[in-house]
């Protein structure tokens, strides 16, 4: 059995990159991560073959689905402001708000502030 209690100033250190991703546990293609980004830093494009859950422990993050593949505040009951343009739909997330999103959704994450966030995918 693992028990353990961890810190996250312990595991991240922004001072020499401008990104982290530290995994903290890993079960039968579920995962738990922590990520940390240095503001305006982004992850590019990317779709994840699980579900996905991110929690925002510090700072403020910046969602982005391409119009055509969005994850909908009908559909999934974040009430989120969001904002709109031609062929992006973003979504602003900050300090302690949970975002849901279903698998094999392309999107792509910016950092507004520096920010830390639990990545769970299940």
């Amino acid at each position: 059995m693992l028990y353990k209690t961890l810190e996250i100033e312990d595991l991240i250190d922004l001072k020499e990159s401008d990104r982290e991703i530290v995994d903290l546990l890993e079960n039968n293609g579920a995962h738990l991560k922590l990520v940390a980004l240095k503001k305006n830093q982004m992850l590019e494009p990317h779709m994840s073959h699980t579900n996905v859950c991110i929690y925002i422990t510090d700072g403020e993050l910046e969602m982005n689905f391409p119009v055509n593949d969005t994850c909908t505040c009908q559909a999934c009951g974040c009430d989120l402001p969001d904002e709109d343009n031609n062929d992006t739909k973003k979504y602003k997330l900050k300090k302690g708000q949970i975002f849901l999103f279903e698998k094999d959704v392309l999107h792509s994450v910016k950092a507004l502030k520096d920010t830390t966030f639990l990545l769970i995918k299940i």
